[in-house]
């Protein structure tokens, strides 16, 4: 399809019938730019795209952690994407802190007049393929398996490094990151400042029944966002359940459970397979093995054996044909798969990649 760019001489005028643009469409486009790809601002600067970013799934800007050198520096933060640049306006962005930290307006047609003073550009559409990965589409052998398990041995360091014995607010981490554990995208931050807010009350042996309402009442001080989660796991149905669990916990009975213990605690209140693996490996495991080095290794080795009831969909999509469906479930290579398009495929650092070095 060719964008057949559209002038308005009036800013609330929609694009035609003829020839409609889509921010969807707009948004596919952005997505498949190529690394170091130029653009020029409606003043007629350069605007490099080192990165496009990645696909926000809740509420605000189109694109986050975009990269790109603006101005003589290199920028790092949100793309917003409008058929029209006054849209910015239209859609009230002015008003909304969730787009404060946007360092590019991409659009299809300028307005008149500037609307923003940060950097917007003009998507033309050039008929260019979605960005390839250059990994042959063929099996992994054991030495790229390896580097995964590598990576994702960096992945477990990280987490025990948050709950190292050395960090006060130990108990306090514990609590916000197992909550955060429920959450997805912008849910997992209000978690976390939820743990942080709670914590101070269920450290002082509360009864249970006044843990449950004061739980529910702080929770409710939040703006929950729905994007990105499925209707099970909407905040508003299963916060109660998370009440419950995280006072089970923190109950003197709750320092003696064992693994077991703990996983059919989760079960009873209804949370799944997935929930208990990410829960151990993000959250437990990692916080036993930083808080006592005696319990490292016997925690690294429940960490290596964790396995995922089913594979996160965006890694099969990706990986299906270069790992087994079961290596897809292993929990650390997954860890692996998840570092590796964090800190190469996002930013296209292709030449770099030890994956694909190894091959």
């Amino acid at each position: 399809m060719n964008y057949k760019l559209h002038q308005s001489s009036n800013l609330g005028e929609k694009v035609s019938d003829i020839s409609p643009i889509l921010e969807s469409n707009m948004m596919k486009e952005w997505a498949s730019l190529k690394p170091c790809s130029l653009l020029i601002d409606r003043d007629g600067n350069r605007i490099t795209i080192f990165s496009p970013g990645r696909l926000n799934k809740n509420e605000g800007p189109d694109f986050l952690e975009a990269i790109i050198w603006a101005k003589g520096k290199m920028v790092k933060g949100a793309v917003e994407l409008h058929v029209h640049e006054s849209n910015w306006m239209s859609h009230g962005h002015q008003n909304n802190l969730r787009y404060k930290d946007v360092i590019l307006h991409v659009v299809n047609s300028f307005s008149k007049k500037p609307i923003l003073n940060i950097p917007t550009v003009q998507l033309i559409h050039q008929s260019v393929k979605p960005y390839q990965c250059p990994i042959p589409n063929q099996q992994f052998h054991s030495s790229q398996i390896n580097i995964l398990m590598e990576l994702g041995l960096k992945r477990w360091e990280e987490k025990v490094a948050l709950f190292s014995n050395k960090n006060h607010r130990l108990t306090e981490i514990y609590l916000s990151e197992s909550l955060a554990n429920f959450g997805s995208g912008e849910n997992r931050k209000l978690y976390r400042a939820l743990g942080q807010q709670v914590f101070p009350v269920l450290k002082n042996k509360i009864k249970r029944e006044e843990w449950i309402i004061y739980f529910l009442k702080v929770s409710k001080s939040f703006q929950w966002h729905r994007g990105g989660s499925m209707p099970a796991r909407y905040p508003e149905k299963i916060m109660k359940k998370v009440g419950c669990l995280c006072f089970d916990l923190f109950s003197d009975e709750g320092q003696s459970y064992t693994v077991q213990d703990l996983k059919q605690l989760f079960l009873n209140y209804g949370f799944g397979q997935t929930s208990w693996v990410e829960w151990c490996g993000n959250v437990h495991f990692p916080f036993m093995a930083g808080e006592s080095l005696q319990n490292y290794t016997v925690y690294l080795k429940y960490w290596t054996s964790l396995q995922l009831p089913k594979a996160y969909g965006e890694l099969k999509r990706f990986f299906r044909n270069r790992l087994l469906n079961t290596e897809l479930k292993s929990f650390p290579l997954a860890q692996g798969l998840l570092y590796l398009k964090k800190h190469y495929c996002a930013g296209w650092a292709c030449q770099i990649c030890k994956v694909k070095r190894s091959l």
